[in-house]
């Protein structure tokens, strides 16, 4: 079916099972390197073709997907045109340069103390060798208190709004509907939602919208999330909305938002106000969905693998002081074997699992080993890059030794294909965010906590629409006694 339709490509999207998408794609590479997986479209399973379609020499652009997705606002994911969007990213750049880590970290430390509070609250007695986990002791689910951190984290650093979600133990926030009613939604649900009705059906993007017309009106479920991306496309307009107020009453916020509102010499920024709400949805949800995946698929490697958590201790123990409730950035941004276990885990659980789609000059592109026509789309998957067994020796196995090897051109090799934030002009620009807020975050809880999964045996679930999102990760907890 695959070379005639994006059908069969939208149904493995939508089935349900367990079994995640792009595990199952790269399983199916082990025989196939090259698979035709719509009629123009063929997926790369060697790590060589993540540098020759997403790095700084490739010549490929973006695919049709992102102006389908685009709904109107134009943002630096989305824009294709390369001119535009080197425009777009030189007007923001400059926030998100890591001379702001000390700036950021103290919103990051604001909801560091309410989250220590909360998980405080939620300790339990110290788990004796050999005992049995009480189910009623798994009291920090680490997906939902990872999510409230890290989307209140990128607000009040993006639009310079405390949503309060940590220390209310929520996401809650209210829009007004079309009749003037009110009502409160849970942000994150909702965002999801948006991806999972986009995710199975956008593949063919000459149909998208044909085929989400005829969906909602098939299926129920898929109303209502359609609804529920509606509601999350309001709350983010009525945040940036806010924002936007604030500065024409005279507000001059030091916040990621700002040059989109004015220019380093004063000038009105050559950008709309729909593209202003975009950059701020995609913000947020960059900036929110991403990092929590990592920390929560982090915590859950270095809980499974006791030696690895020990070893971290003790590089965590020596950086810090007794007096270090929350970790300092400039006490833990050096510690080598914190960054390997953070790359580790987004090595094997990155983020955005799925291929990203790229579109080949007229004149053809060499992917790897084959030569490609010209206008085909191509991509592979950073679930697929980061198994590669030429690569990544012993690809399942999670072994953030790996990162720290030196003198070889093993870890040269590693890099250059390791693309949890893409690769070349279009790598995540939030990237040096997501870095603080993850080794403060993972610090700190390292220091503070002892953890526990329900059993030796569990594993961590996943669900992938684009995102590959943690389902739950329930976890006993208990404050160490720290000399």
């Amino acid at each position: 079916m695959s070379g005639i339709s994006y059908l069969g490509y939208c149904w493995e999207i939508a089935r349900s099972h367990k079994y995640i998408h792009s595990r199952r794609l790269h399983d199916a590479h082990g025989k196939h390197p090259v698979m035709r997986v719509g009629p123009d479209w063929l997926s790369f399973g060697k790590a060589q073709a993540a540098k020759d379609i997403y790095g700084y020499a490739s010549s490929c652009s973006k695919a049709a997907i992102y102006d389908a997705l685009s709904g109107g606002g134009r943002h630096l994911v989305n824009i294709s045109d390369k001119s535009k969007h080197s425009a777009r990213r030189r007007m923001v750049a400059a926030a998100y340069a890591p001379r702001h880590s000390e700036k950021w970290e103290m919103s990051i430390a604001e909801s560091m103390t309410h989250l220590l509070t909360q998980m405080d609250r939620r300790c339990t007695t110290p788990l004796e060798a050999g005992q049995d986990v009480d189910p009623n002791e798994l009291n920090f689910e680490a997906m939902h208190w990872s999510n409230l951190f890290t989307f209140e984290v990128i607000i009040k650093i993006g639009m310079s709004k405390d949503m309060r979600w940590v220390e209310m133990g929520n996401d809650l926030i209210e829009i007004t509907n079309a009749d003037g009613t009110t009502k409160k939604i849970s942000a994150v649900h909702c965002l999801h939602a948006g991806s999972r009705a986009a995710a199975v059906l956008v593949w063919d993007t000459e149909r998208f919208s044909l085929y989400q017309s005829i969906a909602k009106r098939l299926s129920k479920k898929y109303a209502e999330h359609l609804q529920q991306a509606a509601d999350w496309r309001k709350a983010v307009s009525n945040i940036t909305r806010e924002r936007m107020e604030r500065f024409k009453n005279g507000e001059v916020l030091d916040d990621l938002f700002q040059p989109m509102m004015t220019g380093r010499r004063g000038e009105e920024p050559d950008i709309r106000d729909q593209d202003r709400i975009a950059e701020a949805d995609q913000m947020i949800n960059g900036g929110g969905d991403g990092p929590a995946i990592s920390l929560c698929s982090t915590l859950y490697y270095l809980v499974k693998n006791p030696a690895t958590l020990t070893r971290l201790r003790e590089e965590i123990d020596n950086a810090l002081s007794p007096s270090d409730r929350i970790a300092p950035w400039s006490k833990v941004r050096n510690l080598e074997y914190l960054k390997a276990c953070i790359d580790e885990s987004m090595r094997l659980s990155p983020p955005v699992a799925t291929d990203l789609l790229r579109k080949t000059p007229p004149e053809g592109l060499k992917v790897d080993t084959e030569m490609v026509p010209g206008n085909t789309t191509v991509s592979i998957s950073a679930y697929s890059a980061h198994r590669d067994p030429d690569i990544f020796e012993d690809p399942e196995a999670f072994r953030p030794e790996r990162w720290l090897i030196r003198g070889e051109d093993k870890l040269k090799d590693m890099r250059a294909v390791f693309i949890p934030f893409s690769l070349g002009t279009r790598a995540c620009i939030g990237r040096n965010i997501t870095i603080v807020v993850q080794t403060v975050f993972l610090a700190t809880l390292v220091k503070r906590y002892e953890f526990a999964l329900p059993d030796l045996n569990w594993e961590l679930e996943f669900d992938e629409y684009f995102n590959l999102w943690p389902l739950k990760l329930p976890l006993k907890l208990w404050q160490r006694e720290v000399a």
